[in-house]
């Protein structure tokens, strides 16, 4: 079976990158696999070809179309048994992997910016072509929830939809109780921690719940990007300024999962979210906004708590709270979510993913 699998980047970092590139390492030894790609990195599976295109990676107004136009003009004349993407990187292709829906993402941005919204405008326009093409004879989707979206933004679909979560390396991110010498003498104050783009996972929302907990002392390490200066003047404001950490994205994100006794992800908008399964898997009790796709693999009460409005600062403290206040249920619903992940493996994702493209031939 001949492959070619269509993306912008191939490489470690990032949800949709990653992806790809656990995919293809996958795939490289199962089918005849041709990488269509601007850039590749990491650990690269030697029975691919790499076929690049010379697109610039940035910005991203230029590089989406650039990157369709330079991808069709390479498979021109070529013939595939499959033709992957993900989501409208490259519209045309025969199955799409959902990793995001940006039509339903602009529906609960509050106040983007001018490029933001011009960005939005042409995702959207090359997901609504992808979806639409002719071409298109399968959807994966991470979660029911961006299944549910795309049929919603796009459909209906006549193609046959298979949901495939993403998954997550559970030697990487596993528990590791360590002495914590930086926390204070004991007894150790708690430590909520929280990973990702501060605006569009809620990083507000996590300040606001940290100055409501009764629990006294909790402290919050917030490891992502984005301006920091209007997080600050909000712990400020609301008097927590010493028990709020934030510090810089970094590749070694599981050192911080190590140091945390539980996980808050008040996301607004969230078609998967790895950082979710990561901390499960890190065994870390989960506080999340029930719009994240890995809520569904979330047992309320049980693995963590799920709170149905993401802007609701007080249901969050008080799901932290419950948590907190109990350690041994704490570490109970710790194990709890280990265990619910530990059967998303990039293995798995990949021999689901070969079903669908058999399915096809």
């Amino acid at each position: 079976m001949r492959v070619a699998l269509v993306v912008h980047h191939v490489r470690p970092t990032g949800g949709q990158d990653r992806y790809a590139l656990e995919l293809a390492r996958r795939l490289a030894g199962q089918c005849d696999l041709d990488l269509v790609t601007i850039r590749a990195e990491g650990d690269l599976p030697s029975g691919a070809r790499i076929r690049t295109v010379s697109v610039p990676d940035r910005p991203l107004l230029v590089t989406a179309p650039l990157f369709v136009r330079a991808a069709r003009s390479l498979l021109r004349g070529e013939r595939y048994d499959v033709v992957h993407t993900v989501g409208g990187a490259y519209p045309g292709a025969s199955v799409i992997t959902a990793q995001f829906c940006h039509a339903a993402w602009r529906e609960v941005n509050r106040s983007p910016s001018l490029y933001e919204r011009l960005v939005s405008r042409q995702a959207i326009a090359h997901e609504r072509e992808a979806y639409r093409h002719p071409s298109l004879r399968a959807l994966i989707a991470v979660s029911q929830r961006t299944a549910d979206e795309v049929q919603r933004h796009y459909g209906p679909l006549a193609v046959p939809v298979t949901v495939i979560p993403n998954a997550v390396d559970a030697t990487r991110f596993a528990p590791r109780p360590a002495p914590r010498p930086a926390r204070g003498p004991p007894p150790l104050p708690p430590v909520l921690l929280f990973v990702g783009a501060y605006a569009r996972k809620g990083l507000d929302t996590a300040i606001r719940a940290l100055a409501r907990l009764r629990t006294p002392g909790v402290r919050l390490v917030a490891v992502g990007d984005g301006p920091r200066a209007p997080y600050r003047r909000l712990a400020e404001e609301l008097g927590v300024t010493a028990r709020v950490r934030l510090e810089p994205r970094t590749p070694n994100v599981e050192a911080w999962f190590g140091q945390a006794d539980a996980f808050v992800f008040p996301t607004r908008y969230e078609p998967f979210g790895m950082v979710l399964v990561e901390a499960m898997a890190s065994g870390l009790p989960v506080v999340t906004s029930a719009v994240a796709g890995a809520a569904e693999l979330v047992r309320d009460g049980e693995s963590g708590r799920l709170v149905p409005d993401a802007e609701d600062a007080g249901g969050f403290a008080a799901a932290l709270d419950r948590i907190l206040e109990d350690p041994a249920r704490r570490a109970a619903m710790g194990r709890a979510a280990r265990d619910a992940v530990l059967g998303l493996t990039w293995d798995m994702v990949a021999e689901r993913t070969l079903a669908v493209y058999r399915s096809l031939a």
